[in-house]
């Protein structure tokens, strides 16, 4: 899909018009506006909702993007009143109405433009608290500088619910983000819902036509760095052609995911080997969509290990950078890792051998872990949160 997006000028202008004519008379309770990283995607968790939304008899959910190649697919698969462009007129109209609003990063979702006042301002969020960050301050507990602590409270200070899938994650989130527990509800997230299960058909080619046929898949991805890029296959005995030769041997492919905010290019590991592939947000948007089809996954600190736990997918960790890593941990490392950390090449060839095999011994320690930070894996999310939207907009009390 094309990543073009509305011009900045236009943005700007548009977030003036609508602090120029916000306000509540023309609220429509019933109206529900949604969105997804930072204005330009469509995923996670209020993709799940907006598409169950569609067919809610009273509920009326918009999506707001800033990519008008996204508006006109939406449009033309949910109806013309389905989506906007954000900083358009009928964006603004929408925005000013809303009974709703339902974000994934922050009030930055929908960027330069004033969300209405009466409205529930709702952070379904995009992952699970496995670093610091925010009012967490990497490696530190000062508090953030006065400037830092502004930008914080715009982005949100308005969130008046915050979802959660068990109380450790209400209680980092809240830390993490400044926000009073009671803001919290646990109805679990919905884009897990669909995690129930393995496909009844793992054919990997809807991903990757052209790559070689295959019986597993081993998905590597590594956190953002923000400082020191990402080091992949950070080994000193590093040999690339003899994890190719292994791929091979064990009739599996490795899909590589840089974060979306660092990107890699796959094309040299390619040129080595087609079982190295890219699954980077161009070819695979959402990652959640991979996983059910994931033997092992590959990690240092990305909460994309703890996603998989709801699969029982066995993980492995490549925690190099540990004690200088820029944002810090809010829970001690081993407390959340179920699986074996390596630093050579040599480790993580047996021990993904092992994990392939489902022999890797850490089938335990998953549990604890995933106990910890799902409360109610039952893929019942998705109800709990339109249930929670009926009783706050269906009401004549509100």
């Amino acid at each position: 899909m094309a990543r073009y997006k509305t011009a900045y000028p236009v943005q700007w202008a548009a977030g003036l018009l609508s602090c120029l004519i916000s306000g509540g008379k023309s609220r429509v309770p019933r109206s529900i506006v949604l969105t997804s990283f930072h204005g330009d995607g469509f995923r996670g968790n209020t993709r799940v909702l907006f598409e169950r939304l569609c067919r809610h008899p009273e509920l009326k959910p918009v999506w707001l993007s800033r990519n008008p190649t996204l508006v006109r697919k939406l449009r033309d698969i949910y109806g013309v009143n389905r989506a906007c462009l954000t900083h358009s007129l009928s964006g603004i109209r929408a925005l000013r109405s809303a009974g709703a609003v339902l974000l994934t990063h922050g009030t930055s979702d929908y960027p330069f433009m004033r969300l209405p006042r009466r409205a529930l301002i709702i952070q379904t969020y995009h992952g699970l608290p496995t670093k610091r960050g925010e009012y967490l301050r990497p490696r530190s507990e000062n508090k953030p500088s006065f400037l830092h602590r502004k930008i914080l409270e715009y982005r949100f200070r308005p969130i008046t619910h915050f979802l959660s899938s068990s109380p450790l994650v209400t209680e980092l989130f809240s830390l993490r983000f400044n926000i009073p527990r009671e803001r919290f509800i646990e109805t679990g997230y919905p884009a897990y819902d669909t995690l129930a299960a393995y496909p009844s058909s793992r054919s990997f080619a809807r991903f990757w036509p052209d790559a070689p046929e295959a019986q597993k898949l081993i998905l590597y991805a590594p956190t953002f760095r923000r400082v020191k890029k990402t080091r992949w296959f950070p080994f000193e005995d590093l040999n690339l052609e003899s994890i190719a030769r292994w791929l091979e041997q064990n009739n599996a492919l490795m899909a590589l995911r840089a974060h979306p905010n660092e990107g890699l290019d796959t094309r040299s590991y390619r040129r080595i080997s087609p079982r190295f592939v890219s699954a980077d947000q161009s070819v695979i948007e959402d990652v959640l969509d991979l996983l059910p089809f994931t033997d092992v996954i590959m990690s240092d600190y990305s909460s994309i290990f703890i996603e998989g736990l709801l699969l029982d997918i066995p993980a492995v960790f490549l925690p190099y950078d540990l004690a200088s890593y820029e944002r810090g941990l809010p829970l001690a490392f081993e407390q959340i890792s179920p699986g074996p950390s390596v630093s050579t090449q040599s480790e993580l060839l047996n021990v993904l051998g092992r994990a392939l095999d489902q022999t890797d011994g850490f089938r335990e320690d998953r549990k604890r872990v995933r106990e910890r930070y799902f409360t109610s894996p039952d893929g019942n999310a998705t109800k709990r949160v339109i249930r929670f939207l009926e009783e706050q907009l269906l009401s004549d009390n509100r």
